[in-house]
């Protein structure tokens, strides 16, 4: 049987007062071909290209002014990846927030959310199809730069200290994680409460609190919370070199921060698809 087909029989279901059945056969992956689908021709998409454009663009107008400098102590890889990097808890709440609120917009304005109702599609796999969507688009708007800048700034001399493969993959599965875990909440955010300036509004607040964890010495504080996670887990160290110039290298074991931010995603994504879960039981 299609999925076009059990749609069919379910909304027959429906009409005829039948309850429904309690998942759609495929699961997750027909809602996520779904999501896709509905999303097709909309402003979204128009939106996330416009992000990775607008992270890709500052990124590498930064990358321009660090390799144009002639001082050897800042052409590092690490200095230029850790610039970039720093730019993960600012924008990443920000950008989530207004895409997850596209995505809230489409779901009201469209009426999906009674039609997934009336079909017994179940919440919390409706909620993980949209977060893989936003949460893809969002990591993908760090994730390109962070992969991008070392292996051009190698290709340009720039002084390397351990492995090249440490300084592409460390920060952006740190940045991809962290992304998700922002997604999450902002997801839950806008799908919860209908006024989006307010998710909006935590986005910025967020960005800048996980943002100034770094400069206050405190970075383990954004283990509370999603946006902070990458100031909590980043793989960099920061220090003065001899000359005054700052200075950046890699942690002794980068990928213990890898597993503890992975396991940080998972557990904020578990929390934000229980809350969503919770609700809908509660209607």
């Amino acid at each position: 049987m299609s999925s076009v087909e059990s749609i069919s029989m379910r909304s027959e279901e429906f009409r005829l007062g039948k309850p429904p059945r309690s998942s759609h056969p495929g699961g997750l992956p027909v809602l996520l071909s779904m999501e896709l689908r509905k999303l097709k021709g909309s402003s979204f998409w128009w939106m996330a290209l416009g992000m990775i454009a607008l992270v890709s663009s500052w990124s590498g107008l930064a990358f321009m002014k660090r390799a144009e400098s002639s001082n050897p102590a800042t052409r590092t890889i690490a200095l230029a990846q850790g610039e970039i990097y720093q730019t993960v808890s600012l924008l990443a709440p920000i950008l989530a927030a207004l895409l997850t609120s596209r995505l809230a917009v489409l779901e009201s304005g469209e009426r999906m959310d009674l039609k997934w109702r009336s079909l017994g599609q179940d919440a919390t796999e409706r909620f993980l199809a949209k977060l893989i969507v936003a949460g893809c688009v969002i990591a993908l708007c760090f994730v390109i730069p962070l992969t991008w800048v070392p292996l051009t700034a190698s290709a340009q001399g720039f002084h390397l200290e351990g492995s090249l493969a440490e300084y592409v993959l460390v920060p952006a599965l740190i940045a991809c994680f962290s992304s998700m875990a922002v997604t999450a909440i902002q997801l839950v955010l806008s799908l919860t409460i209908d006024r989006q300036a307010i998710g909006l509004g935590l986005g910025v607040i967020a960005g800048l609190i996980g943002t100034g964890l770094g400069p206050m010495n405190m970075p383990g504080l954004g283990w509370l919370f999603p946006a902070g996670i990458s100031s909590a887990a980043s793989p960099f160290l920061s220090s003065a070199s001899p000359d005054g110039f700052a200075s950046m290298t890699l942690v002794a074991n980068p990928w213990t921060k890898v597993l503890t931010s992975l396991l940080a995603c998972i557990i904020w994504s578990g929390i934000s698809a229980f809350i969503v879960k919770a609700k809908e039981l509660c209607r």
